[in-house]
């Protein structure tokens, strides 16, 4: 059989992206020459490939067109020989008054997302929809070859983030989970603090977030309300104390004892926020307590955190741009320096300055092809998304079932019929 002569026909992609007609590439042979030219052939594809991935322009495509959507494209177009050349919102207009403000002679507003990831041969896609339609768009842009940046709750329910991880270490393309507040200066700054062991070993994590907040603007996120459709204000909001916990110690969720209920919003005609108020116990690997309070409010803005050490403590007062150490010896405490490279510039708001350093990192590890972040540490992998989904579904069990849950694979996986908060 392997003396049978065949004719190989082999067809040059970086050809049909180029749109150029050129020849192709015809053999005769035995069976066995055409598998050694498949295995050289396959390797010649994988190199153009990666050079066409370090090309000086790098075409982006985004989906969603709301406020996480523009923070990506405000960042994007900061960067140099990056592009957005492709939009698409469920809503057309909203997509084309994005498309205005960019103003890119070559952007164009696609129909529908699936011809956005088919047909407009962009190199990174960038999900920030409703988090109900992230795990399908991020398949299939998987397999279209394209780097991958997902908003953070990156699915809705641990069986489809397990997908999505499991996609991810299958392909050859950069892929990251937008958890853009460790970029904040005053979490870069508290992680390089502890990494150098300024308070010793971590024992506990407090975190207390009273988000200030009114009808029109929760309404504008309508999934946010209900955890019936999506997990609420711990998918849009806690997960971040849940990942920048993760973040700062290094360590995983082991436990959790939670309680969430319903909150109303009196001014406004007692607008109802399902889950909109929550509180969580959970011990850590390592040895590490922590405890995470959320709450809409009418009052008082506040988010903090504090982290505790056997040597000292180091509190973040404000969203993240201020860092208090004090340690046992001190007399008072004192204000780490920011470092100049993470200082928000005058410029910029803090919530667009860490989406325009992820969004750097993430392109970086992109023009790099460093798939695992080993040289972008600070960046999230998919697999962060899955360790807090895991987290938001032990604490809705543990809230239904009054009791310590335990965190991991095993975690059960809320459907979006699913009535239990």
């Amino acid at each position: 059989m392997d003396d049978v002569e065949i004719v190989l026909i082999i067809r040059n992609p970086a050809v049909e992206l180029s749109g150029e007609a050129r020849p192709q590439i015809v053999l005769l042979g035995t069976k066995a020459s055409a598998l050694a030219v498949i295995g050289v052939w396959r390797s010649v594809v994988s190199d153009q490939r990666l050079e066409r991935r370090m090309a000086e322009m790098l075409h982006v495509g985004i989906l969603g067109a709301g406020l996480a959507a523009e923070g990506h494209a405000a960042a994007y177009s900061q960067l140099r020989d990056v592009e957005v050349t492709a939009l698409w919102n469920r809503t057309h207009s909203r997509a084309e008054a994005l498309a205005g403000k960019l103003g890119h002679p070559t952007l164009k507003v696609y129909d529908n997302w699936q011809e956005l990831i088919t047909q407009a041969h962009c190199d990174v896609i960038s999900i920030a929809t409703a988090p109900m339609l992230r795990s399908e768009p991020l398949l299939m842009a998987l397999g279209h070859g394209c780097h991958v940046l997902v908003e953070k709750p990156m699915s809705f329910g641990v069986r489809e983030a397990e997908g999505m991880v499991a996609a991810a270490q299958r392909a050859e393309s950069v892929t990251a989970c937008c958890f853009n507040w460790r970029y904040a200066p005053a979490y870069q700054t508290a992680s390089r603090a502890i990494r150098a062991g300024e308070i010793g070993a971590i024992r506990d994590v407090r975190t207390e977030w009273y988000f200030r907040a009114r009808r029109h603007f929760l309404a504008s996120q309508p999934w946010a309300l209900r955890m019936d459709t999506s997990n609420g204000s711990l998918g849009e909001g806690l997960c971040h104390d849940f990942d920048k916990a993760r973040f700062l110690t290094g360590e995983d969720f082991s436990e959790i004892a939670s309680r969430i209920t319903p909150i109303t919003i009196k001014q406004d005609d007692d607008f109802l926020i399902d889950g909109g108020r929550s509180m969580h116990l959970a011990e850590l690997t390592g040895g590490v307590l922590a405890q995470f309070c959320m709450s809409i409010t009418a009052g008082e803005g506040i988010w903090r955190m504090i982290i505790v050490g056997d040597e000292g403590s180091l509190t973040i007062p404000d969203a993240g741009t201020t860092v208090v150490r004090k340690r046992q010896d001190d007399n008072e405490p004192g204000t780490l320096a920011i470092a100049e490279a993470d200082q928000l510039p005058h410029s910029s708001e803090l919530l667009q300055h860490t989406w325009n350093r992820l969004i750097k990192d993430f392109i970086g590890a992109v023009r790099d092809g460093d798939l695992a972040h080993s040289d972008h540490p600070n960046l999230p992998v998919l697999t962060d998304g899955l360790r807090t989904e895991e987290v938001i579904a032990a604490a809705r069990q543990s809230s239904i079932d009054r009791r310590w849950v335990t965190v991991g694979s095993k975690a059960p996986s809320f459907s979006q019929q699913s009535n239990g908060h």
